[in-house]
């Protein structure tokens, strides 16, 4: 294999001889220095530069994300009582409606709810009907307060008796109506069945899961968002998923980061949401920031402009800006693409120009070509 400096035209060399100082200080992990080169010998050389667009209004696009229900719009429906499940009415990927029927459960357990109902009403009519007549008895002055006051507190204790089997058969999915042992299940929202985990002759018990029902209008996006990358969104910013044109915002950014160092940044969608199911892996892209700090504004260059500081996985992205009749490498951070661009955040200013062309040579000098040679 040859040596890098082969391949070079001549004029790579009078480079590599002046930025030994920048290959030392990439060496010590230093930032790196300038590369001294006049115009002319820029030109010479082949490098191009172009001024650096603001990234205003640019998005953080390719961004790992998940689609997911939002909480308050799910709902797992449970068998109210044990027992045979009869009939199951729909099924996985139905539209259902508040009220719809779901299923059917033959459970002898609603009997016994129904006749412990009639029990709690009969005693409910004798106490009411008792604390009737020793009211008017104590008015009379035929019975002690002593006595009323027993009776108050039995009608009482029958009423309570009352509700809480009442609010049982409630439970049960049935206001009491009837002699029948068999129940109807009923969506408690408008929605799609997400999930049905019984089927028609299945034995269940109280509380087993029947069906898992959610709301997909909006939709949550979970998004993995590089640590980097969180001083450019905030609560409220325009997110998109671009492959369907589904669109929403930001409504949380996480806290807690990853063993991968990244945050996870919530939005809802509400546009768009017609190819998008729960569970879906997508890409997303979120609008940057706008009036960032000068620090951590955002800027658009080529991505030719791109080169990597270095030859193993862990070296950072820079660019190299002209500064006078000197290359400064900047280190940057990759935000994002736009178009053949790429939106990058550093210590760059406004009036800068960084090489478009001719970059990957700035590189060689930096890295030293030939300097063990």
């Amino acid at each position: 294999m040859s040596s890098p400096r082969s391949g070079l035209p001549p004029f790579a060399l009078i480079l590599a001889c002046g930025v030994l100082s920048c290959a030392s200080a990439l060496a010590a992990g230093e930032p790196p220095a300038p590369i001294a080169l006049d115009a002319a010998r820029a030109a010479a050389a082949g490098v191009e530069l172009a001024p650096l667009r603001p990234a205003a209004g640019g998005a953080l696009s390719h961004l790992p994300a998940r689609i997911t229900v939002p909480s308050a719009q799910q709902r797992f429906v449970a068998a109210p009582v044990g027992g045979l499940v009869a009939a199951v009415l729909v099924g996985a990927g139905d539209a259902v409606q508040a009220g719809q029927p779901l299923a059917r459960i033959a459970s002898p357990e609603l009997l016994g709810l129904r006749r412990d109902l009639s029990q709690a009403s009969a005693e409910h009519e004798r106490a009411r009907l008792a604390l009737q007549r020793d009211r008017q008895l104590h008015a009379e002055g035929l019975i002690a307060a002593s006595r009323l006051e027993a009776t108050q507190a039995a009608a009482s204790q029958a009423g309570a008796a009352l509700a809480e089997k009442r609010a049982l058969l409630g439970l049960a999915g049935s206001g009491g109506d009837g002699g029948s042992g068999e129940l109807t299940v009923v969506a408690p929202i408008a929605g799609v069945v997400l999930a049905q985990q019984v089927q028609p002759g299945a034995r269940v018990d109280a509380a087993a899961p029947l069906f898992h029902l959610a709301r997909l209008e909006p939709l949550a996006l979970e998004v993995e968002l590089p640590l980097a990358m969180v001083g450019q969104v905030a609560i409220g910013q325009r997110l998109r998923v671009p492959a369907v044109g589904a669109q929403g915002k930001v409504v949380a950014v996480g806290r807690a980061v990853s063993g991968a160092q990244t945050v996870t940044v919530r939005g809802l969608l509400d546009r768009g949401l017609g190819a998008l199911g729960p569970g879906q892996n997508v890409e997303a892209e979120i609008d940057a920031a706008d009036g960032a700090a000068a620090a951590d504004a955002a800027w658009q260059v080529p991505a030719s402009a791109l080169v990597r500081l270095g030859e193993d996985a862990a070296a950072g992205s820079a660019v190299f800006a002209r500064r006078g009749e000197a290359f400064q490498p900047v280190p940057v951070t990759v935000l994002g693409e736009r178009g053949g661009d790429v939106v990058v955040r550093g210590e760059l200013r406004a009036d800068d120009r960084v090489a478009v062309r001719g970059a990957s040579l700035l590189k060689a000098a930096a890295m030293g070509i030939g300097k063990g040679e």
